[in-house]
């Protein structure tokens, strides 16, 4: 098969799909339209589906006894959209912030092409379309489903801004972090502006605990180790007159060892306590442990893989990152079966798509869904290819 001649083929099929999954985005676990189409489009393909919960769908080709999955993932973000283009969200305050919408369709594409060369394959493929990624959810669905069960190896992608299109990165070993979420509530006592001395500002201690909270990774982490805290969410008050008696902080930890996750949880519980005390002010901590680990990839999928995109792309464009502390429950199927997870160029200067992920400008180069789908066909073919 000439993989990128056959990509050539349904371009416009994929850039139009990701448009169309672009301008009708839908929240975590509620992708009940998307899943609507994606089951159409499979339909029209000849090809087989079951489905997963409300949303999920698994299209399935071959007749091989070794079963493979490709996973693409297609929830969108509560984000409001700020770009101007012809396929911009009609679902006020949602927004495919993060590609997802470029996932789909390039699986979709790579459905097309697998379907049509379906007797050169000698193995199954699974092509997994899952909700509830940005919740962390929908990883879990599947496998608890039973619809991992029989797969022996997963290959998966994400598009970033932050790499230009035209580049991709396929490495073994960790890539993105587990992630942890937390939530800590800060009481004081609500009062009158202008007494501030009969009051407990929480908004006051809040604000200090943001800070404090810096000091987990500066000061408490190996230097050499790889982790973030953020707070992302800080709401206190009513009015301007008004001193608040509670502030609501959200926050994630990223890592990759369970000796860093323990220590930051412990961190986070002693600073936010003794900051509370230190203003009057009493606090409760709820911490809840990553839903998923860190992306691992494995070292002979990730050889495999190589192979497979040395074909197509030159060896200028296969380039090294970073790990990244991003979180992506593709982590749940590797705790299950081998698997690997590309990273996909599709940021282009230029055009002024290089926003990052969840930002409400996000934008991708749309060369980036046909190299995601050469990459999900190359994967594909190469695992055939070298069954004994």
């Amino acid at each position: 098969m000439d993989i990128r001649r056959e990509t050539e083929l349904i371009s416009n099929y994929v850039v139009r799909m990701r448009k169309h999954f672009h301008q009708y985005p839908e929240l975590s676990m509620k992708e009940y339209e998307t899943s609507k189409r994606i089951q159409e489009e499979l339909t029209n393909m000849g090809i087989p589906f079951t489905t997963a919960g409300e949303t999920g769908v698994i299209g399935i080709i071959g007749k091989g006894e070794k079963v493979i999955a490709l996973r693409a993932d297609m929830d969108a973000l509560p984000i409001e959209e700020k770009n101007e283009v012809a396929y911009k969200s009609v679902n006020c305050g949602v927004m495919h912030a993060c590609g997802h919408d470029a996932h789909v369709a390039s699986l979709l594409g790579a459905a097309m092409i697998l379907k049509k060369h379906e007797k050169d394959l000698r193995c199954t493929v699974k092509f997994i379309f899952q909700p509830g990624e940005e919740v962390s959810q929908g990883a879990k669905l599947i496998c608890e489903s039973g619809n991992l069960d029989d797969v022996v190896a997963i290959f998966g992608l994400h598009v970033f801004t932050d790499i230009p299109c035209g580049k991709i990165n396929i490495e073994a070993g960790p890539r993105m972090a587990a992630s942890d979420h937390f939530a800590i509530r800060v009481i004081g006592k609500p009062g009158h502006a202008g007494k501030p001395q009969q009051c407990v500002d929480a908004t006051l201690a809040g604000a200090a605990l943001v800070m404090n909270l810096q000091s987990i990774i500066s000061r408490e982490i190996d230097p050499v180790d790889t982790a973030v805290v953020t707070i992302g969410r800080f709401s206190s008050g009513t009015a301007h007159n008004i001193i608040s008696g509670e502030a609501n902080l959200e926050g994630t930890a990223r890592h990759f060892s369970y000796d860093a996750q323990h220590h930051i949880e412990q961190s986070i519980k002693r600073i936010a306590l003794s900051t509370a005390t230190c203003y009057g002010a009493s606090c409760h901590v709820d911490y809840k442990r990553s839903l998923h680990p860190e992306v691992n990839n494995d070292p002979v999928l990730t050889d495999l893989c190589m192979i497979g995109a040395a074909k197509l792309f030159d060896p200028e464009d296969i380039i090294t990152v970073p790990k990244m502390m991003l979180g992506e429950d593709f982590s749940t199927y590797q705790q299950q079966v081998p698997g690997v997870f590309a990273f996909v160029g599709a940021g282009n200067k230029a055009l002024g798509r290089a926003y990052p992920n969840h930002h409400e400008h996000f934008n991708i180069d749309e060369r980036a869904v046909t190299n995601s789908v050469m990459l999900y066909v190359a994967f594909a073919m190469e695992y055939s290819d070298n069954i004994r």
